[in-house]
């Protein structure tokens, strides 16, 4: 008779994968590679994931639910000083090691998503929906539109491109400095449009 199936085991699993990925790449992975680096059977793996590509969707789903990436529907009402508090604790969160090579693994799987027959979608997901937190909250701030939806995204896309940054550089201290040039700009940006519209 079959054991039933643990739920915990696999979140137990996937924490293991997500550790073990710290210095390898996505593209390498499979599951006897996975199973030996965790000295476990790849059986295991093959029971809780069925499949590589759904246990790629997995590492992928697990990565964009880290803390520093939910996005809490509750802060396109939050008020400035809250907005800017959060976002800079999603900065310091991502700067940690850990964060760094979970960026890296995302970034990694959201390129494979852009030749695959079937994309994921996931990290195109999680793009449109800190565009869309940033769109809200600048519509609940007072901008119009189309004005919250490019202000919105040109903030996400230079807060992309400055974690990108630091995957390539490692030079955590430059893109922090650049990080805080990006908020004071966001923040100016908004108080100029403010102030134009009334």
């Amino acid at each position: 008779m079959a054991r039933p199936p643990r739920p915990e085991r696999k979140s137990e699993l996937m924490h293991d994968i997500l550790l073990y990925l710290q210095d390898k790449s996505i593209a390498d992975l499979t599951f006897r590679t996975l199973a030996d680096g965790l000295g476990i059977s790849s059986y295991v793996l093959v029971y809780h994931f069925g499949s590589r590509e759904e246990l790629i969707s997995q590492i992928v789903h697990a990565i964009e639910a880290r803390p520093s990436e939910v996005l809490d529907p509750e802060l396109v009402t939050a008020g400035r000083e809250e907005f800017e508090a959060w976002l800079r604790t999603a900065w310091k969160v991502g700067l940690r090691e850990y964060g760094i090579q979970l960026q890296r693994l995302h970034f990694e799987a959201a390129m494979q998503d852009s030749v695959l027959d079937k994309p994921r979608g996931n990290g195109s997901k999680l793009y449109h929906s800190w565009v869309d937190v940033l769109h809200e909250w600048l519509r609940n701030q007072g901008l119009g539109e189309p004005e919250a939806r490019r202000t919105g995204r040109l903030f996400v896309a230079t807060l992309t491109g400055l974690r990108y940054d630091v995957i390539v550089t490692g030079e955590r201290e430059a893109a922090t400095e650049a990080f805080e040039r990006l908020l004071k700009s966001f923040f100016l940006t908004i108080d100029a449009e403010l102030k134009r519209g009334s």
